[in-house]
């Protein structure tokens, strides 16, 4: 065993030949994860990342330029972690080779070179965790590799499940790559840490994070040994213990609609546990700041503008969602007025659905803090209400609903209450003898009447389907249906 190998950061391309970058330029598009859609962008090296001891890892930071694209230090940022061998004659790039993780062979000055996708390759697997870890394997003794396999269904990141990795806790690990980097500490790393040091157990154990160091010359020194101490650039990698046996939430409650089984018992243990997150995060790292009634609807009328000029299928439900918003935003000025009346922010999860969760012989444990990934990063971090997440819950339950194919017109309903019951209970604000259809004033520290936090949870679903259409809209138009029969049937719903 020994101590977490230091994270090297250079600017630009050091480590990599042009060959090798002209190489990256066709093979980026073509991947999953990639962010944007290629045409007009442009690939522009920022920093290169190496691990002390590990020759043949090398990490591209490559800012993406182009039209509509941010810059600067808001530019979107693509990790793309790579294995570099020396290689005798160069391989055929076939499907099955590319599939294994060759991107191909380049002629460069020193020779010629086989270059892989880290995000399948051991070598890159071992070089991450090694740096994420306070004790690692060495390189001739890698049993925590053993048995290790990316998960393959996963887009905007790659994950690794180590299922040999000792520590302190157990055996199992989720390694995270993080395709896209951006600039300051990762919530995906700082609430799991948070959650963990509170000894809260809904969530994967935190086990380390890879950090990016500030390069030399920039008020840092281009090295980074995982000293708390020293604030990162961003983050690389996050490292958390693997739930053993579990089950993808959405998977599960799909296979529950197949049944038409009812899902009600599971939503509602959810519901309790999602109640204790949003109570853990705000003891932990403390209540946010007072909502602004006009900023908080400002960016919701935003999204629904952009939303409106995306699809063109929801133009008849303007004039609806513009009467829902005015409804709120009413409502919440009269909060305001009232004396000593203050509605708390705090840290939320911010893309809470079925997808995030796993379900295990432990119960519910909640996963992936990133937010939206189509949000701006300022946009998906900032505290917000609790009662997002639970409307982003209430939507996924419908598309469990949808995907599974439930026959029983209830079976989304009941899943819905369910899960609101256990929220409510868990969070002390059970309403004995009625089921109301949304949590009450369950965003603590809030002042939040039943009446405004159920027309605000209304319009939160609402601003949820509509970020949803625009999705399925972009990349799986024949799933359009689901979000578009939400913003009716929400708006219907008087």
């Amino acid at each position: 065993m020994s101590p977490a190998r230091p994270v090297h950061v250079s600017p630009g391309a050091a480590h990599l030949a042009p060959e090798v970058l002209r190489l990256l330029d066709t093979w980026l598009p073509r991947q999953r994860w990639y962010p944007v859609p290629a045409e007009g962008v442009v690939h522009e090296p920022w920093l290169t990342v190496t691990f002390a001891g590990v020759a043949d890892v090398v990490v591209a930071l490559l800012r993406l330029a182009g039209p509509g694209l941010a810059t600067g230090d808001e530019s979107l940022v693509v990790q793309v972690p790579l294995v570099l061998t020396p290689t005798a004659e160069p391989e055929a790039d076939t499907a099955d080779t590319e599939a294994a993780g060759l991107i191909g062979t380049v002629t460069t000055a020193s020779g010629t070179a086989t270059v892989h996708d880290g995000g399948v390759h051991p070598a890159a697997w071992h070089a991450y965790f090694t740096a994420a870890l306070p004790a690692a394997c060495e390189p001739e003794d890698c049993a925590e590799l053993r048995g290790a396999r990316r998960i393959s269904g996963e887009q905007s990141n790659t994950s690794v499940v180590l299922p040999a990795l000792p520590h302190a806790t157990g055996r199992g690990g989720m390694l995270k790559i993080l395709r896209t980097v951006a600039l300051g500490p990762h919530p995906d790393v700082v609430i799991p840490e948070a959650l963990t040091r509170a000894g809260w157990d809904g969530v994967p154990r935190f086990l380390g994070a890879v950090p990016l160091p500030v390069p030399a010359g920039q008020g840092g020194t281009g090295t980074a040994t995982g000293d708390p101490a020293l604030a990162p650039l961003a983050h690389l990698a996050v490292l958390s213990e693997l739930v053993h046996d579990a089950t993808d939430g959405f998977e599960l409650a799909c296979a529950y609609a197949a049944r038409d089984e009812d899902f009600g018992e599971r939503a509602a243990e959810l519901g309790a546990v999602v109640a204790h997150l949003h109570t853990t995060l705000r003891e932990a790292l403390g209540p946010g700041p007072a909502l602004e009634p006009a900023g908080f609807m400002g960016v919701l009328r935003r999204r629904a503008a952009e939303a409106f000029a995306d699809v063109p299928d929801l133009a008849p439900q303007r004039a609806g969602v513009t009467a829902l918003y005015d409804a709120v935003s009413a409502r919440l000025a009269a909060v305001g007025e009232r004396a000593g009346s203050i509605v708390r922010l705090q840290s939320i999860h911010g893309d809470l659905h079925l997808g995030q969760a796993l379900y295990s012989p432990d119960g519910w444990k909640v996963l992936d803090f990133e937010g939206e990934p189509q949000r701006p990063v300022a946009e998906r971090t900032a505290p917000d209400l609790p009662l997002r997440d639970v409307a982003g819950m209430l939507r996924s339950l419908d598309y469990a609903g949808a995907v599974g194919r439930a026959t029983d017109p209830q079976w989304v309903s009941h899943a819905q209450i369910g899960f609101l019951e256990g929220y409510r209970q868990a969070s002390g604000e059970a309403h004995e003898g009625t089921v109301r259809p949304v949590p009450g004033a369950a965003t603590s520290g809030s002042e939040l009447d039943v009446a405004t936090a159920e027309l605000l949870l209304r319009a939160l679903i609402v601003d949820k389907a509509l970020y949803e259409v625009v999705y399925e809209y972009r990349h799986r138009p024949a799933w359009i249906h689901i979000p578009l029969a939400a913003v009716e049937r929400v708006l219907q719903d008087r």
